[in-house]
Parts: structure tokens; C-alpha cells; sequence
């Protein structure tokens, strides 16, 4: 029994579409109930349900936080029962709190777990008060609190007094020949810097751009790259801050692109045609653009949060997420062919660690080791 009422688009997206028909074969006498309230979900992972025997999607109407929550607190565990569930996996930081069967979650979310970092409304300060809450109280109930980096179960486990026996760490994985075999996007007429990920203010794009902007003023070169930023607006505010970035680069505005959403698959196209992948986000989990950058083979910048030096190790040169100075120094090292083909090269190599197949694996180790724990 899955729950993954709360998933939508973006990492809960990848997370899904990856691990579920993995999962099927990796545990072909399983009957895996997917709940699901988003329909783009549901319409990606129809296809699988009709293919694989051991898979069902039940399809619950979209509601709001609040009428989820209560769903998942007083309706699952009968559900769980009238099933003969035999484990309860929640996708996210949200479990019933006494459920008739072992249940595990996946705390991914930093923000539920921190606003040290993150500006915040009122209505946010208050939203994540009351999830944090949510996550600690499921948390004290699950056998398990699943986490997808070393970095993240150390500080979300230590921020909410997580026992370590409780924590598990399973990293994501990711399927190297969709992203080495795509096809270059070809729809751009000038070589470009790419960053993928959805626009929130710890994205850091603005210090990208202005980045960006300092090191294409100290260059001259014709063929010079532009930067290209893909994203879904989830942040109006910042999105307005990009812009105005954007719009203090002079003559440079026109060779920095801030496209919005792109379907994923042209995510593929974007990565393989790209001369560089820069990620500048300072609070993360994980990171799993690094991981679709390292696939399709090209230089990686980042910002050097510790889950970030544990996703890519040596395949990336850091920069201090605060520093302009920093990001622009490491882009232009990045433009260097030398250092280029090198950082290629580490990628190749330390992406052969991160895969689906191992991910599911794991998750399906952990899974067997809590059912016996509970029978025992």
C-alpha cells in the first residue's frame, strides 16, 4: 500500500515514474496498491498498471491539504485493514498514526524540517509549523523513516530527535541511457548553460544570472553561451526577482532564457544539447538534476551544500550558494575544455553508483526487513 496522495509534479514525478514498474518486477508476488490524487500522475503510470498484473492505481478526487490529511489519518488505516495490507509506504512526510500493518515514510521535503535559509510568508511560516508537526508525530508511529541522502537523515533525523536505527538512507537512482542517448536539443540557435529546477527563492537563480552576467561581461567570444533556466513558476515573487535580474543585465537580457515548465522528456533533449549544467540551490535533499547531468554527459557547477558533494563527489566544481563571486569563477573554469572533459569523465564514473535498479533493490530489502521485524 503506497501513498503518494500528496506527489504532484517535479521530484515526486521522477521519484514514481522510476520506481514503480522497477518495483513490479523487483517483486513480481507483491500486490502494490498505488493511491494517487494528481491526474498527470495517474495518466503516467496508467500504462503501467495496464501492463504489469501486480499493479493497481486507486484514483482519489483532488482536495485540498486539509481534507487530505484528515484522509490520511482517519481513513487509511481502514483501508490498510479491509486490504490485508501487509506495509504501508508513504511517499511523503504524512502517515497514519496507528496503522494495522508495518508503515515506513520518506522524508524528502526540507522545508518542513528548516526556515533558517528560506524566506517565508506568514501563511508559509505557519504551513510548515504545523507539516513539521505532522512529520515529527508520523514519524514516532513509522518503523522507518526512509531518507534519499546520508546529509539529509543526519540533520532532518537530528532536528526532530530521530533514533538512528530508525533512519534509512536510500539514494536515488537514474537511468543513464534515457539521458546519454537523447537527442540534442536543436531548437536554440546559440550554444547555452542549462539549469533545471522548479523556481523557489533557494533555487539561487538570481545569483545565476548575476553570475552569469559577470563572467559573459569579462568574455567577448562570439560563440559565447547563453543560459537557459527551465522550471515551474511556483514562486511568483522570485520569479518577478529573476526578471528583474534578467532585465539589469543590459545587453547581455537577451542571451538569458527563462522558459518556464518543458515536458520532461525535452528535459532530456535540453541536458545532452547543453554546454554545462549549473545547480544553485542551497537547500536540497539531494539533487537529482546532478544526476541527469552526469548522464547526458556534460560539466556540472553546483553549490556546495553537503548533499550536493555526496550526489556528485568529484564530478562537479562548487561554489558557496551566497557567493556571485564564486559561481562565476567556477562557470568560467567550467568553460575550459581540459576541465570540461575531465569532469565528464569523473561523472561517467561516479554515476555507475546511482541507478534505479539499486535504489529499488534497497527499497525492497527494506521493506522485507520491516515486515520481519514487525512478525517478529
Amino acid at each position: 500500500m503506497i501513498d503518494a496522495t500528496g506527489a504532484s509534479i517535479g521530484g515526486g514525478y521522477t521519484y514514481l515514474v522510476n520506481v514503480i514498474p522497477r518495483l513490479c518486477r523487483a517483486a513480481p508476488d507483491a500486490e502494490i496498491r498505488l493511491m494517487l490524487r494528481n491526474r498527470r500522475l495517474v495518466e503516467s503510470l496508467t500504462p503501467i498498471a495496464e501492463r504489469e498484473a501486480n499493479f493497481e492505481i486507486v484514483d482519489l478526487p483532488t482536495v485540498n491539504v486539509g481534507a487530505r490529511l484528515l484522509h490520511t489519518f482517519a481513513a487509511m488505516p481502514g483501508l490498510a485493514a479491509d486490504w490485508g495490507a501487509d506495509l504501508f509506504f508513504s511517499v511523503g512526510e504524512v502517515a497514519p498514526l496507528r496503522m494495522p500493518c508495518p508503515s515506513i515514510a520518506s522524508f524528502r521535503n526540507a522545508n518542513v524540517f528548516t526556515s533558517e535559509v528560506t524566506p517565508l510568508t506568514l501563511h508559509d511560516r505557519v504551513r510548515f509549523v504545523i507539516l513539521n508537526r505532522i512529520a515529527r508525530l508520523s514519524a514516532k508511529h513509522c518503523d522507518r523513516i526512509m531518507f534519499v541522502s546520508e546529509d539529509s537523515a543526519r540533520w532532518i533525523g537530528e532536528s526532530i530527535g530521530l533514533p538512528e536505527a530508525k533512519r534509512a538512507v536510500i539514494h536515488h537512482g537514474i537511468d543513464v541511457e534515457q539521458w546519454s542517448n537523447a537527442e540534442p536539443y536543436t531548437g536554440h540557435p546559440r550554444p547555452y548553460i542549462l539549469s533545471v529546477s522548479s523556481i523557489y527563492h533557494y533555487k539561487n537563480y538570481v545569483r545565476l544570472i548575476e553570475a552569469y552576467v559577470q563572467v559573459a561581461e569579462r568574455r567577448s567570444e562570439a560563440d559565447f553561451p547563453d543560459l537557459i533556466m527551465i522550471g515551474d513558476d511556483y514562486d511568483i515573487e522570485y520569479r518577478a526577482q529573476m526578471e528583474a535580474a534578467r532585465s539589469s543585465a543590459g545587453s547581455l537580457a537577451e542571451r538569458i532564457h527563462i522558459l518556464g515548465s518543458v515536458p520532461y522528456e525535452e528535459v532530456k533533449s535540453y541536458c545532452k544539447g547543453a554546454q554545462m549544467f549549473v545547480f544553485p540551490s542551497y537547500l536540497e535533499t539531494f539533487g537529482h538534476p546532478l544526476l541527469e547531468a552526469m548522464a547526458a554527459g556534460i560539466p556540472l557547477v553546483a553549490s556546495g551544500i553537503d548533499s550536493f558533494r555526496e550526489v556528485a563527489g568529484d564530478a562537479a566544481l562548487f561554489a558557496a550558494y551566497d557567493s556571485v563571486d564564486e559561481f562565476a569563477v567556477a562557470i568560467e573554469h567550467a568553460l575550459d575544455p581540459n576541465v570540461a572533459a575531465d569532469l565528464v569523465r569523473k561523472g561517467n564514473a561516479h554515476i555507475e553508483a546511482f541507478t534505479w535498479d539499486a535504489s529499488v533493490a534497497r527499497l525492497v530489502n527494506l521493506f522485507e526487513a520491516v515486515i520481519r521485524e514487525r512478525a517478529s
